[in-house]
């Protein structure tokens, strides 16, 4: 069904109620989708401004010994700025004033309205990676962050390929001195990879070594907090040119700030699409929720793993 449709029912001629009885018999398509890369942020409050400053210490600071009277150097670190900037997701339900009046049992309000957060949360989680269910996007955020130069490469074909891969990112994170509060975001499929890993050595016989878990009782994740994404690249597609499946990121330097939560508006005088809601006997509800993120020092702060080949 279309977005601009409003929820409809029979046709004038068909007769019988709108729905059922019993509204708990209503069937729904499950939502697949995980939205973590908001929750990854190490800096996440709400704002009452439309727009907040950083001033950000760049470079590193540097000192030398000088004489009794010396010049004193200038140190090489220096101030930058960066700028987080709000935006506004949201979106529009329309019901008849029938579906409305026929529903027997509680309130189909409510079985809207989880969808219409999911797919809120989903929206601004897509702009948050620069990536919608594996494909690439323009964010409408002030980073991205699949925009990170830093790439560690996974091997789909070792059974501990990815935390091979987890540790090489961490190793990275570390070298450029972030080194504490780091956090994953992945896809929900791995899952099923690492329970499906196993060892390929040891054991009293190679039958007994295939059987046994790799990860059993172990964390492949080296004690990292774990975010999930459905907008990342799943890890049992085929490898390919930026195919992102996971992201490890120093977690303080992800800024999420939030306007307001998912507000919700009903009217049934207002005009949607240039349809008169009165006058064709629908009920809209509004959602709309506003917020932004930004992530400074993204090139050495985040690094995304890979499965490009």
């Amino acid at each position: 069904m279309a977005n601009n449709t409003p929820f409809s029912g029979l046709s004038d001629a068909a007769g019988g109620i709108l729905l059922p009885e019993a509204q708990g018999a209503l069937l729904t398509n499950g939502v697949l989708q995980e939205a973590g890369a908001l929750a990854l942020a190490g800096d996440a409050r709400t704002t009452s401004s439309r727009r907040e400053a950083f001033a950000i210490w760049n470079g590193t600071p540097t000192a030398e010994v000088v004489g009794e009277g010396g010049t004193k150097p200038v140190t090489g670190g220096e101030f930058g700025g960066g700028t987080l900037n709000i935006k506004k997701i949201a979106s529009i339900v329309t019901f008849t004033d029938e579906m409305l009046e026929d529903v027997q049992n509680g309130d189909l309000n409510v079985l809207v309205d989880s969808g219409v957060r999911t797919a809120i949360a989903d929206l601004a989680d897509a702009n948050a990676i620069g990536l919608d269910s594996g494909s690439a996007i323009s964010g409408t955020f002030d980073s991205e962050l699949v925009g990170t130069t830093q790439t560690v490469e996974w091997d789909a074909d070792a059974q501990d390929g990815l935390a091979t891969a987890v540790s090489a990112a961490m190793g990275s994170l570390e070298a450029n001195g972030y080194r504490d509060n780091l956090g994953i975001l992945v896809h929900p499929s791995v899952i099923r990879t690492l329970r499906d890993a196993r060892q390929t050595s040891g054991g009293t016989a190679s039958a007994t070594a295939q059987a046994q878990s790799l990860y059993a009782g172990n964390d492949p994740f080296y004690g990292l907090p774990v975010y999930y994404s459905s907008n990342l690249n799943t890890l049992a597609e085929s490898a390919g040119s930026d195919k992102v499946v996971a992201v490890v990121a120093h977690r303080p330097n992800i800024h999420v700030r939030v306007r307001h939560d998912v507000r919700v508006a009903v009217s049934n005088d207002a005009s949607v699409g240039g349809t008169s809601l009165w006058q064709n006997d629908l009920t809209g509800i509004r959602y709309v929720w506003r917020g932004g993120m930004y992530v400074h020092d993204l090139a050495r702060s985040v690094v995304k793993i890979e499965n490009a080949s």
